[in-house]
């Protein structure tokens, strides 16, 4: 997120104009300075001793969040998102490896923090974003005093207690929780009563970090923060991103995508709309009124965008220019019907915590590219590596390399994962994926592989990359809105896929059978494929399909199914 002199510089040129729209709630340039100005006093008066100082967040797009987030970057602090729907022993893995010393939460993912431990937890502040906490009345506290000799230590003055800035609604907000939780934490609201500062201190850390997920257990990326300058810049330059932008946030910020170019349009004086409804109507509603610009959406939230009848409104406004959202796993319906509803806009973006936005596929490279395919992005170079660590030219398959001012410095275990090389364009450190690809002589790239993301051991890396090519195929076929390709080895089934789908419309579901089946037989004849019609396929807000979702709602159908074809063969052989 920027940081309080940026806000600041924007305040100073257009002091009227709005920064943030979260629901109804407007904050101006004037107000979020002052607000993020407050909040960092507010914080520094009263974080832990622990150091490294880190702090994490457990919340939706919200405004509280974008102001905790940018007194975070004031201070130095790095502020790490995470997944409320990881699993509960790879969340507290990921406590572990952060250390954080401040958490940010909302009501809704508190739960989640419940039984969590980590070294420095019992020394943790612990902030609630969305209402006051049990006991906060906005009367000084017992330790108001003590917090107010820490600040006037750090350099700020306290005043008394104060409503949030004035440009910020006071409407009743519908997230608020009914009844407060008896150890409730420290309200955000009381964080910001503390006066401007006089000076900040001098910023503790100069770092951002970013959570890999992985089969073997999460890890955390390091990037320098000095790098952000220039990646800053070269997104801006690839998108044409200007302060007469507006930004929609329909995707979570602890996405490392969603928070990126929310920074980005932040960082030219744009406006940030931001939804934590994840309801389709809500959100083009919310586009066309602001009229938003750009966006960023989560590939769940897109989808059902695309098959709500409210999307024309967008199609209608004419201000959509930039969508953009993870591509990994959508298909051609998708790039057809929003085109068709949304208007020649929406962007599929390639990248990972470790490389940040590497690739894009814009919307007319689209209607003649493969699923899966994108070219760099500006101040990216991607290379293909054979087995050595040699580039490979181009119409051969290999891993994927990434270099690039988005691209994290190490991770935090100081484990590397770089190689040093010339692809065409002098040395440069590259980051080695696990991902194949293939480069075709005009520089784009398409994913032919997964080395990520596999739910199992590999056993026959042949079927697993045939897996892959029949995924792409299927994502290919205009028959199908969506579908995904998952191999299993379970009791009920044995070695198997299962291939979930939706069709494009209701009584269209013969016809994505017909083309499914004749797919599975011709890439994998040798495993037993198990085809199934399905309302919904759960996606994460990085383009990640939901495995183990998916196959704990599709696998009772496929049991009864496969018992009412067994009792159809004995009723024939009878």
């Amino acid at each position: 997120m920027i940081k309080l002199d940026d806000i600041r510089r924007h305040a100073a040129a257009r002091p009227d104009a709005i920064a943030l729209v979260d629901g109804p709630t407007r904050l101006s340039w004037t107000a979020f300075a002052d607000a993020v100005d407050r909040f960092a006093a507010g914080l520094v008066a009263r974080l832990p001793e622990t150091r490294p100082a880190r702090a994490v967040f457990l919340s939706g797009p919200r405004w509280e969040l974008a102001v905790a987030l940018a007194a975070c970057a004031t201070l130095g602090i790095p502020c790490t998102g995470l997944d409320p729907q990881e699993d509960p022993g790879r969340l507290e893995a990921v406590l572990g490896l952060l250390d954080p010393c401040a958490v940010f939460v909302t009501a809704e993912y508190r739960p989640l923090l419940a039984g969590r431990t980590w070294p420095a937890g019992s020394r943790a502040l612990e902030i609630a974003l969305d209402g006051p906490a049990e006991g906060d009345s906005g009367e000084p506290a017992a330790d108001e005093a003590v917090s107010e000799e820490r600040a006037q230590d750090a350099g700020t003055r306290p005043e008394p207690p104060l409503a949030p800035p004035a440009e910020v609604s006071s409407a009743p907000d519908s997230r608020t929780p009914d009844a407060p939780r008896p150890d409730a934490p420290v309200s955000f609201h009381r964080l910001m009563r503390t006066g401007p500062s006089r000076r900040l201190p001098a910023p503790l850390h100069r770092e951002s970090l970013r959570v890999v997920p992985g089969a073997r257990g999460p890890r955390i990326a390091v990037r320098r923060i000095a790098a952000e300058g220039r990646g800053l810049v070269d997104l801006v330059d690839e998108f044409g991103f200007a302060p007469g932008d507006v930004h929609l946030v329909a995707a979570p910020l602890w996405q490392p995508l969603s928070l990126q170019m929310a920074q980005t349009l932040l960082a030219v004086g744009a406006t940030v709309l931001l939804d934590d409804t994840q309801d389709p109507e809500t959100v083009a509603v919310l586009a066309a009124g602001e009229g938003a610009t750009t966006a960023v959406i989560a590939p769940g939230v897109l989808g059902r965008l695309l098959v709500h009848p409210v999307s024309a409104m967008l199609a209608h406004s004419g201000r959509l220019r930039c969508v953009i959202t993870p591509g990994r796993h959508l298909g051609r319906w998708t790039v057809n019907a929003a085109w068709e509803r949304l208007g020649p806009v929406l962007h599929l973006a390639y990248g990972t915590p470790e490389a940040g936005l590497s690739m894009i596929l814009t919307p007319e490279e689209a209607q003649v590219a493969r699923a899966r395919t994108g070219r760099a992005v500006l101040g990216t170079t991607v290379a293909v590596l054979d087995e050595s660590g040699a580039v490979l030219p181009a119409g051969r398959p290999g891993r994927v390399a990434v270099a690039g001012h988005h691209v994290m410095d190490g991770y935090l275990d100081g484990e590397d994962a770089f190689v040093t090389l010339d692809a065409g364009t002098g040395e440069q450190r590259f980051f080695v994926t696990d991902d194949l690809g293939v480069l075709d002589e005009r520089g784009r790239l398409t994913l032919v592989g997964r080395g990520s993301g596999v739910t199992r051991p590999v056993r026959d890396r042949a079927v697993d990359a045939a897996l892959f090519r029949l995924e792409a195929d299927l994502l290919n076929l205009p028959c199908l809105r969506d579908t995904a390709v998952v191999r299993v080895d379970l009791p009920a089934l044995g070695d198997a896929f299962v291939v979930p789908f939706i069709a494009v419309a209701v009584g269209r579901e013969a016809t994505g059978y017909r083309a499914l089946r004749t797919a599975c037989a011709r890439r994998l004849p040798s495993i037993p494929a198990h085809v199934i019609a399905v309302d919904h396929i759960p996606y994460s807000p990085t383009g990640r399909i939901r495995t183990a979702e998916l196959l704990e709602a599709v696998m009772p159908i496929i049991s009864l199914n496969l018992q009412l074809e067994q009792s159809a063969r004995q009723e024939i052989s009878a």
